[in-house]
């Protein structure tokens, strides 16, 4: 249609819409016009995108006047509450979010949401709490500000990914108590949540037909009348009943079918939507996903309209990894489809993601374990296309990597996905050193310290823009092939994979080990003496040589990361210096003892160490005799207990020979000092005695110790903790929930703290702590007392085995004394505390005077702070 011949009503919308445009992008009378609106743009190439994830609520405020809308549902300081962030904010910040590298940027749901729940004393800052999926929320601005940001973004040719939310609307009915429902009568029990605000029930037809007791409304079948989810494993639960309260659409109804299609359809029309990030998938029966994106009324469809053809929607299907298992690979990618039945595009790699927090952070996992993620992850069986899966290393449901992890463990976190494929996901704050989940990034927001957070100086912003800037020039990384050269099934250590074209190779190497990690004999079929050269790296300046046979021998600095390419020039390789030979078969055998290793080197003088684990630093001396013979004790009994797999070889530093290494399997039998330690039931109320649970109905007695057995040998400890109590309503990854534990050991002639971290509390008299282990049902670590204080926490440490027991509500812990640089057990005491973490903020429920639905209530006045613990053992000596 051509400008003259605009209706007024359509002329009045394009000049708010350039009024919007000129606004956000500073633009004055004087100044030059804004850019037209571009809205629709051609797909991109998906497998060559940086997406930056973006709550926009917590990211930056660009029209405060929107901030507060008198619900009682604002307050910055508030975790729970609207802290300001709108669609304007995040376009006044996109130079910033593109000089990082990104190339889109994903939204939060920014649908009308429900402002504030009285029921869970929370606000819908978030988005996922739907009133009207066709309406912006009136705290992130109109449809003119989205409008803008979209055609803001493409204008820099970038693109715009919107968060969706098909399973569920806010919580606008509810069943009190849960335990009433019964699928026979739907009435009995049913509650409407008529506090609410602004509004008790959706506005948005057909989604407003909440009202069971309205037989027309209960026969309109928009909803499964039903309640909370309280088995996870129950598959008729997990596709009709409501997760988290919220109440669940019949996605098998044609009317809500319909209406869905329609109200995510208009955004992709309306605004230019390019992209979606799908909640909740698994919460939804796999037929829906078909119709939802392949029907001819389908989201593919409607975008393909408006010349999208490469419409991408990737799916949260939030299933946490095992090592060694594909079950949660199977199950996510399950939500792909089959080619006669395709289903989304694309998912969240959640297994992956598990995996890398497992050996990049303070986990130490073997690497071994990222081998075999890897290989679930390229296997097209499960993935078709592993080069249009996001990957990521933290997001807004997840402790964030800092929160446990290190700074160099951040590096290779980063550099990992940026160099393997997939589509790297950055959130929001992780390029600025976050430790918080949802902490504000802009001054006046929540946890933000009064002050912005867009330093393009930081060493995080740097790091991932010089990353991705790498992707971006290397082809390779983006489409080549992938392999994985070597990797450590004992520990952290190395962990080298490489990436190839026709034209092109790279090699990364990473050493997730503190200490220096040997390479040897690792094959990467290049000419003998191929030339390296680096493209990116930290920790180390050393390029790793390719000798004979195009074989790599070399050591890696802990923690270092190098990226290099293949070039075309040779440098004919030396002879090896000496020669090591191992004359007692280690490969592929089972050892339950110490053994006796034999052999010789030539020249005899020349020194080796043998190396278990790839653990170059901590040597064990090898003195051969006047011959070069040699014999050294492989000690299998300070091996973790039970069965695990092990390398072995020979180093000899002065001249940079290595034997090829050997991997063996160790089984430690367990022959324990078995004490016990009991607790009286029902003491779960504070130091004093007056402490009360959270109001929620789903606290019990969870944080109610009963007991810790402790079982020790030499090297090993087995610490049970039992409870009066257990729940797992959470679906937590850990298989408990409503508790965390903080285990303090102190050690025998070290220095330790008093004061315990995060808790406003101090050790009992006489006890100071050198580890703290910090264990609930979404994470699991231990820290030092180095760098500790009140309000933070020490330097990462490596955590023990867990396992749980729900049968005997019991918690089991498994160390290896190795691990915490002890020479044993003997003079370890031991001090227990519980209290509850809010899984999705990983930060310790709060107490007051007052108490209240996630808050737990002192019972007395005038006492802020109070400690926060709700039940506590010891100090008890470990025998």
């Amino acid at each position: 249609m051509s400008a003259h011949r605009l209706s007024r009503r359509a002329l009045t919308i394009a000049l708010t819409f350039a009024g919007a445009l000129a606004v956000l992008s500073g633009c004055s009378k004087s100044s030059s016009p804004p850019p037209p609106p571009l809205l629709h743009v051609a797909s991109p190439d998906w497998r060559g995108q940086v997406i930056y994830f973006v709550m926009t609520d917590r990211f930056a405020n660009g029209d405060p006047t929107n901030d507060d809308q008198h619900a009682g549902e604002f307050d910055p300081a508030d975790k729970d509450k609207y802290s300001g962030g709108d669609l304007a904010g995040v376009t006044s910040r996109l130079d910033y979010i593109q000089g990082l590298g990104a190339t889109a940027v994903w939204i939060t749901p920014p649908v009308a949401n429900l402002w504030w729940d009285p029921l869970a004393g929370s606000a819908g800052y978030h988005g996922y709490w739907a009133r009207d999926l066709k309406k912006v929320d009136e705290h992130l601005g109109t449809l003119d500000t989205y409008k803008a940001l979209s055609s803001a973004l493409h204008h820099r040719g970038m693109y715009l990914v919107q968060d969706v939310v098909p399973n569920h609307m806010g919580n606008f009915f509810t069943y009190d108590p849960v335990s009433s429902y019964t699928a026979g009568n739907v009435l009995v029990g049913f509650t409407r949540n008529l506090g609410a605000r602004p509004t008790d029930r959706p506005t948005q037809p057909p989604f407003d037909q909440c009202e069971a007791t309205d037989p027309a409304q209960l026969a309109a079948g928009i909803y499964h009348w039903t309640p909370p989810i309280t088995d996870y494993n129950d598959p008729a639960q997990q596709y009709t009943y409501q997760i988290s309260d919220l109440d669940d659409l019949d996605t098998s109804s044609p009317v809500v079918r319909a209406a869905l299609k329609e109200s995510y359809g208009y955004w992709i029309k309306e605004v230019g939507v390019d992209a979606f990030r799908v909640d909740t998938v698994k919460y939804v029966e796999h037929p829906f996903w078909n119709d939802f994106f392949h029907a001819t009324d389908g989201v593919l469809a409607t975008a393909a309209a408006t010349g999208r053809a490469s419409f991408l929607a990737f799916g949260e299907v939030f299933d946490p990894s095992t090592p060694f298992d594909d079950t949660a690979d199977r199950d996510v990618a399950s939500y792909l489809g089959t080619s006669a039945l395709p289903e989304l595009p694309s998912v969240l790699q959640f297994p992956l993601y598990q995996e890398i927090t497992n050996v990049f952070g303070s986990a130490a996992a073997p690497t071994a374990t990222l081998t075999y993620r890897v290989g679930r992850f390229l296997d097209k069986t499960l993935y078709p296309d592993p080069t249009l899966i996001p990957t990521f290393v933290d997001n807004h449901d997840v402790a964030r990597f800092l929160a446990t992890g290190t700074d160099k463990g951040l590096a290779q976190a980063l550099a990992f996905i940026f160099t393997m494929p997939g589509i790297p996901v950055v959130y929001q704050g992780t390029e600025q050193g976050f430790t918080e989940t949802r902490a504000a990034m802009f001054k006046g927001g929540y946890l933000s310290g009064g002050a912005d957070h867009f330093d393009t100086t930081a060493a995080g912003y740097q790091r991932i823009k010089v990353l991705a800037k790498l992707r971006k020039d290397s082809p390779v990384l983006t489409t080549g092939d992938t392999q994985v050269l070597f990797d450590n099934p004992g520990g952290a250590g190395a962990f080298v994979f490489q990436r190839t074209l026709p034209t092109d190779r790279v090699l990364v190497f990473l050493n997730t080990g503190e200490g220096s990690a040997l390479v040897s004999d690792m094959a990467t079929g290049l000419p003998d003496g191929t030339v390296l050269e680096s493209l990116y790296a930290e920790g180390t300046t050393h390029v790793p040589p390719v000798g004979l046979a195009g074989k790599v021998m070399t050591v890696l600095p802990g923690r270092s990361i190098q990226v290099v390419r293949a070039t075309a020039r040779t440098v004919p390789p030396p002879p090896p210096a000496a020669t090591i030979t191992v004359t007692t078969p280690i490969d592929g055998q089972t050892f339950t003892t110490d053994v006796t290793v034999t052999g010789s080197v030539n020249p005899p003088t020349t020194k080796v160490a043998m190396i278990i684990d790839g653990q170059a630093d901590l040597r064990y001396p090898v003195n051969p005799d006047a011959t070069g013979a040699f014999s050294v004790n492989l000690p299998i009994t300070d091996f973790d207990l039970g069965i695990a797999k092990h390398t072995l070889a020979f180093y000899s530093v002065p001249s940079s020979v290595a034997t090829p290494i050997w991997t063996f399997t160790s089984n430690v039998a367990f022959t324990p000092v078995t004490t016990l330690f009991g607790d009286p039931v029902d003491d779960d109320k504070g130091p004093a005695g007056t402490y009360l649970y959270p109001t929620d109905s789903t606290f019990g007695h969870q944080q109610d110790l009963t007991q810790l057995k402790v079982e020790a040998d030499a090297t090993h400890l087995r610490l049970t903790v039992t409870m009066a109590d257990w729940s797992s309503v959470w679906n937590p990854a850990n298989g408990f929930d409503h508790v965390a534990f903080n285990l303090f050991f102190e050690v025998p002639g070290v220095t330790g703290a008093t004061v315990l971290p995060l808790l406003d509390a101090s050790t009992p008299a006489g006890f100071t702590w050198r580890f703290d282990q910090k264990t609930y049902g979404w994470g699991h670590n231990v820290f030092t007392s180095t760098g500790s204080s009140a309000t933070s926490q020490g330097t990462p440490a490596i955590s023990p085995r867990l396992a749980v027991d729900p049968l005997n509500r019991s918690v089991i812990f498994t160390y290896n004394k190795r691990d915490l640089g002890l020479a044993g057990w003997s003079g370890v005491r031991l001090y227990v505390t519980t209290w509850d973490i809010d899984g999705i903020q990983n930060i310790y429920r709060p107490i007051d005077d007052l108490g209240g639905q996630w808050t737990y209530e002192s019972g007395v006045t005038g006492g802020a702070p109070y400690p926060k613990i709700m039940d506590s053992l010891g100090p008890v000596a470990i025998p």
